[in-house]
Order: C-alpha cells, then sequence, then structure tokens
C-alpha cells in the first residue's frame, strides 16, 4: 500500500563511513547507551577583569547597555605552540563498501514510525511502517548486520496527535498498513530487498533488547530539559554591561597595530 506524504524529514546523507567486519562480542551496553545527567548547571557569573597594563578601551553603547573592550599589553607567557601533525589517513581493505545508515522517522504517538532511508548500495529510496517508537532510537551509536558494524545516524520527530487535538489542531495519520507491534512493512522500494529486511530486523531487536535502557535516556534528557525551563524561566535575561578584555601573545598579529609594542 503506498503511504501519502507525510511531513517526515530524511536528509540522504552522502558522507561516506568504513564499514567493517568485526567479531561478534557481547556490547557494553553502559558505554554504548550511557544515560545522560538530569542535573542542570546555570552558567556561572563573569570573570572579574584580571589586572593589567592597559593599552586600549573602546566602548560601545546602545539603547539597554554597552559594551567595553579592554586590549592589554602583551602576555609575557610563549607564543602558542603549533598544532600537531595530523595523524595519517589509513584506508580500509580495498573494495570495502563506504557508507552511512541513514533513517528519517516521523512517529505518531510514540508508537507507529513512517520510516524513509537511502539504500547507497542500490540508489534506491525506501518508506516503511513500523510498529514501533523511532525516536527512542535517537542515541543508538551503529548497528550490527551480522558480522559487519555500520554507524547509524537517524533524524526523527515525534506528533502526538492528542496535544494537538487540544490545541485546536487536526492531525490526520496517512494512510498506512495495519501492524500488530514489534512488525514493520516495507511500503516504497523493493519489499523483498534482503538488505533492507535484515536492517529492519536488526533495528527492532536492538530496540526492544535495550527498551528499558532507552526509555530512562529518554526520561534523563526530558528531566534536564525541565531543569533547565525552569531556571531560564526563573532567571530571565536582562540586558547589562559586558566587557571583553583582549591580552595578545607575543607575536601576535595585535602587536603590530597601534597601541602594542614596538
Amino acid at each position: 500500500m503506498k503511504p501519502s506524504i507525510i511531513l517526515a524529514f530524511f536528509l540522504a546523507c552522502g558522507l561516506s563511513l568504513q564499514a567493517q567486519k568485526v567479531p561478534q562480542v557481547e556490547v557494553d551496553i553502559e558505554k554504548e547507551l550511557p544515560i545522560p545527567s538530569t542535573v542542570f548547571i546555570p552558567p556561572p557569573p563573569p570573570k572579574e577583569v584580571p589586572p593589567m597594563k592597559v593599552e586600549a578601551v573602546t566602548t560601545r553603547k546602545l539603547p539597554t547597555h554597552q559594551i567595553t573592550v579592554i586590549r592589554g599589553d602583551a602576555s609575557t607567557l610563549p607564543d602558542i605552540p603549533p598544532p600537531p601533525e595530523p595523524k595519517p589517513f589509513v584506508q580500509g581493505p580495498v573494495g570495502e563498501p563506504h557508507y552511512l545508515l541513514s533513517f528519517g522517522a516521523t512517529v505518531y504517538d510514540h508508537r507507529l514510525s513512517h520510516v524513509k532511508w537511502y539504500d547507497p548500495r542500490t540508489k534506491e529510496n525506501f518508506e516503511a511502517w513500523c510498529a514501533w517508537d523511532w525516536a527512542l532510537l535517537s542515541p543508538v551509536p551503529k548497528i550490527v548486520l551480522g558480522e559487519r558494524v555500520s554507524s547509524f545516524h537517524l533524524f526523527s520527530s515525534n506528533i502526538d496527535t492528542a496535544a494537538a487535538r487540544r490545541l485546536g489542531r487536526e492531525v490526520r495519520v496517512p494512510d498506512h498498513p495495519e501492524l500488530s507491534e514489534g512488525t514493520f512493512s516495507i511500503t516504497k522500494g523493493n519489499e523483498d530487498d534482503a538488505k533492507s529486511l535484515q536492517a529492519l530486523s536488526a533495528i527492532r531487536d536492538y530496540y526492544f533488547k535495550h527498551k528499558d535502557r532507552l526509555v530512562l535516556i529518554r526520561q534523563a534528557r526530558e528531566e534536564y530539559q525541565a531543569s533547565a525551563a525552569a531556571w531560564h524561566a526563573a532567571h530571565p535575561p536582562k540586558p547589562q554591561n559586558h566587557t571583553f578584555w583582549l591580552q595578545p601573545y607575543r607575536g601576535s598579529r595585535y602587536l603590530k597595530q597601534e597601541g602594542g609594542d614596538k
């Protein structure tokens, strides 16, 4: 069944990634899916201007505040060392495919997902409907297909149809196959494509195996965002004066300008 157009956004990515064969080992889920901190740390107060010999002061007055730039004398610290030499690029095995597994998903009520992706092997676009919450998969860094590990990248958004109705907007879920939980149906592209079926099956199995942890990650992020929003609501930004101080290193191009060392 062909689905109608939805608001899902999918970016076919031309970036390359080396997919490599690796031995099957037990995944350290603590490292692969770390649970983020829920503690919001407010930004620190502005630093005091350090003692320095002032070479020049520039002030710009705005309607609500002013900005001052203080230029000090040259630092006595050594020049900044040159950057290290870049590590040589090591090419993977000859003939090894290089691609990125990238998906876009629009999720309805954290239950039904309309997924789009591009297969770099066949240059074909695919769409599928999946009866699980793809938005939970955003933290997943990689996907294992057989003995091959590839990067996993996801653009996702959830549409809460009940919340939309409360706001007076009616959201219609596009036509889709009837699916029971954990099943999927490819609606665009070769529905018998073995690689696509393998990828969707692997993603589904990963989702249900680690669903509890993925839920904890979402809850931690939501708690952090709520704490941050509460702090910003209690501390709205106010126009205030700003002072920026500059102290060039010796040999800096700023020393050649007026006011620098001769």
